[in-house]
């Protein structure tokens, strides 16, 4: 009887292992989750994940470098030539043609002394480039028209090659009242005290280009009175 009693009320049973879920141990679900970093991409592991990112790169310096140096490189061109000379027109035929929303009848009404012939020099550089015809006028000093004057301008202008620009010293045209399709108008102005000052040297000293406008303007000023 005391036997039974030791037997069965004083022992306690072994305790028993932490379940998987609890702690998990190596090789168990726990230890998984802790060797990947990465727990937004699960499936990616960190070599993966290295390589992803240096592929991206690569990438990014290689398209860094063929917009830098104007094309693709030497070892891309030596490729085609090897496989073939096809290209893209080649196989698809030339793409349509884009139909701008650009005007192509445009006048540039300069005025005097508001960089007038810098703005010139570029658009000589720009209608080479893009292919539209740049029409330039050599009279300077005549900018009211008289209404005849203004008819056969008008006339000339709406004659010329489209796409055109057409730019001189003169006042504003409305083709309108003369049965004309009314051009874009282009200008660009100027400080006004800053256009004086500009005018009032070019008047006694001329300009870079060396011509004597400067002694027809002011025909009866002393040399001493030029560098007041």
């Amino acid at each position: 009887m005391k036997k039974k009693q030791q037997h069965g009320a004083g022992v306690c049973p072994a305790p028993r292992p932490p379940a998987a879920a609890a702690g998990g141990g190596p090789g168990q679900g726990g230890g998984l989750m802790r060797r990947r970093p990465l727990s937004l991409l699960p499936f990616l592991s960190l070599r993966d994940y290295v390589f992803c990112m240096a592929t991206l790169l690569l990438f990014c310096l290689g398209s860094l470098f063929y917009q830098l140096n104007g094309g693709p490189p030497h070892f891309l061109l030596a490729l085609r030539h090897c496989l073939g000379n096809s290209t893209y027109l080649d196989d698809h035929g030339p793409p349509p043609q884009k139909v701008l929303p650009f005007p192509s009848q445009v006048v540039y009404n300069r005025v005097g002394k508001c960089g007038s012939r810098t703005v010139v020099l570029l658009l000589r550089i720009l209608s080479e480039k893009h292919g539209f015809n740049l029409v330039t006028s050599d009279i300077h000093n005549k900018t009211r028209l008289t209404k005849n004057e203004q008819m056969e301008l008008i006339k000339n202008i709406s004659t010329a090659e489209q796409p055109y620009l057409f730019t001189r010293h003169v006042h504003f045209l409305n083709f309108s009242r003369f049965g004309g399709d009314q051009p874009v108008y282009i200008n660009i102005i100027r400080d006004p005290v800053n256009r004086f000052l500009s005018n009032y040297f070019f008047r006694r000293f001329g300009d870079w280009r060396g011509e004597q406008n400067h002694m027809i303007r002011t025909p009866n000023m002393r040399q001493e009175e030029r560098y007041l």
